[in-house]
C-alpha cells in the first residue's frame, strides 16, 4: 500500500467510526484531492480503503457487487465477521493471480453482537480489533488510540479522538487542505 494513504478506525459503546484521506496518489504525485475511499457495503457496514487508486475502486466494489448478490440469493444480510472473512478469502486466493494492492479497514454493526472493526492488508491477513490504522499515520495515530480510546466511548469521545488524530497527522506530516471550490 502506498503509505501516503491514511485510514483510521475504532469501535465505541454502540457504534464504529473510520476515517481516511481524500488523496488519490501514485509515488509523490497527487492525482486527485477527491476521492472518496470509504464504501458503504449494506446499511450497517462501511470500508476503508488504501493503496492503488484502481484498485480502490475495483476491489471494494467487486466486494460490494457480491454481498449485494448473496442477500438477493439468501435474503439475509451477511454479519460483519461473515463479510469480513469473504474478503479475506477473495483476498487470499488473488494473492497469486492478479494482486490487488488494498489495504482496508472495515466496520459494521450486528443485532446481538455490536459493533466491529476488522483489518485488513494486501497481503490477505484479517484481524478483528478494537482500534486501528493503515499506512504512514499509523505510525503517529497508534499512540494516540492506545492513549486514548477506551471501551464503550460515546459518539462525541469518538468524534473528539479522530479530531486529535487528524491534527496529529496535520503536524506530522506536509498536509494540504483540499484546493478551494473554482468560483462560479
Amino acid at each position: 500500500m502506498a503509505g501516503q494513504d491514511a485510514i483510521i478506525g475504532f469501535v465505541g459503546g454502540d457504534f464504529a467510526m473510520i476515517a481516511t484521506d481524500m488523496n488519490a496518489g501514485r509515488s509523490i504525485m497527487v492525482l486527485n484531492h477527491e476521492a472518496d475511499k470509504i464504501m458503504q457495503l449494506d446499511s450497517h457496514k462501511l470500508l476503508g480503503v488504501g493503496g492503488d487508486p484502481a484498485d480502490c475502486v475495483q476491489e471494494p466494489q467487486y466486494f460490494q457487487k457480491n454481498i449485494s448478490l448473496s442477500y438477493y440469493k439468501h435474503g439475509n444480510p451477511l454479519s460483519t465477521h461473515a463479510v469480513a472473512n469473504y474478503m479475506r478469502g477473495e483476498k487470499s486466493a488473488n494473492l497469486r493471480k492478479g494482486m490487488a494492492q488494498v489495504d482496508m479497514l472495515l466496520v459494521g454493526y450486528d443485532e446481538g453482537v455490536g459493533p466491529s472493526l476488522y483489518f485488513l492488508d494486501y497481503l490477505a491477513s484479517m484481524q478483528k480489533l478494537d482500534k486501528g490504522a493503515h499506512g504512514y499515520c499509523g505510525f503517529f495515530v497508534n499512540s494516540l488510540l492506545d492513549a486514548h480510546w477506551k471501551p464503550g466511548m460515546t459518539v462525541d469521545e469518538g468524534l473528539q479522538l479522530m479530531a486529535l488524530c487528524a491534527a496529529e497527522m496535520k503536524r506530522r506530516f506536509a498536509i494540504v487542505s483540499a484546493p478551494p471550490a473554482p468560483p462560479p
